[in-house]
């Protein structure tokens, strides 16, 4: 989604990170058999989570959202934060909320 590159940033962060991102950004569509295809970009996706356990239901959807930023020399936490926040009110919103608790 911007101009890091993306291989390198991919594989520091594998060593950063306790779990896989998963879902978060980039194009998602098909290509058909004749060639055609239909694709769009997202940015901030969401999508609810199902671990395959086959465990009892709790009754609670798990969504999972990602949002970040580009942090910089001049970034600060709280300034991250809020950011990632702004971004994500769009997304709470389908869900009737204003931000997570």
């Amino acid at each position: 989604m911007t101009g890091a590159p993306k291989k390198r940033s991919v594989e520091i962060l594998q060593t950063l990170e306790d779990s896989d991102r998963s879902v978060y950004s980039g194009a998602f569509g098909y290509w058909c058999v004749s060639g055609a295809g239909d694709w769009a970009v997202t940015i901030r996706s969401c999508f609810k989570y199902d671990d395959g356990s086959g465990g009892v239901d709790s009754g609670q959807d798990e969504w999972r959202i990602g949002a970040g930023g580009a942090i910089t020399a001049l970034s600060t936490v709280e300034g991250e934060w809020d950011e990632m926040h702004l971004k994500l009110q769009s997304v709470f919103r389908m869900f009737g909320a204003e931000r997570p608790s």
